[in-house]
């Protein structure tokens, strides 16, 4: 029964965290299928293997591995919580994602390819590494590292920076 209690709410962690991922609509739902999901309540996180697509709105994140890891709920003396309180306590709580190999991220405005792609959610900031790189409005720009700042709506591009533009008139 715990365990089933944990898996629970592990989706209702992702369901209602994930919507930031990416500078997604905070409304819409996040779906994750995968091979297999294993949810380890003592590591605080979820791993999924195999074909992993995580769907939210119109953003989409393949890869081969994706790892999930939520901060502690903060203990409380008021005894047991009903799965409501347990869920709506539990909002906002992911800590950070890592999705690993052959990473494929799809907007409608861009996509990027990766390795490795790590999302920290206090902080906003998505890193790709492992070759990046990153495709929009007809800009493709490369290097070791891409690190995107969402709540500042900039990007940094480390070692190896290469910048392909296309000319619209030629286009």
């Amino acid at each position: 029964m715990r365990v089933c209690c944990c898996c629970l709410l592990v989706v209702l962690w992702i369901g209602t965290v994930t919507p930031r991922l990416l500078f997604a609509q905070e409304s819409e739902e996040t779906h994750i299928q995968s091979d297999t999901m294993t949810a380890q309540s003592k590591e605080r996180r979820a791993i999924f293997r195999g074909n992993v697509v995580l769907t939210q709105g119109e953003l989409v994140v393949h890869s081969d591995l994706m790892i999930i890891w939520w901060k502690p709920s903060p203990e409380t003396s008021e005894g047991p919580q009903t799965e409501e309180q347990e869920g709506s306590k539990s909002q906002n709580k992911i800590e950070k994602m890592v999705a690993k190999g052959n990473v494929v991220i799809i907007k409608p405005t861009g996509r990027a390819t990766s390795r490795q792609a790590v999302y920290f959610k206090d902080e906003e900031k998505l890193v790709l590494t492992g070759s990046p790189i990153a495709w929009q409005d007809g800009t493709r720009v490369s290097g070791s590292k891409m690190t995107m700042y969402l709540k500042e709506d900039r990007s940094e591009v480390e070692g190896g920076t290469r910048v392909i533009m296309k000319d619209e008139e030629g286009a």
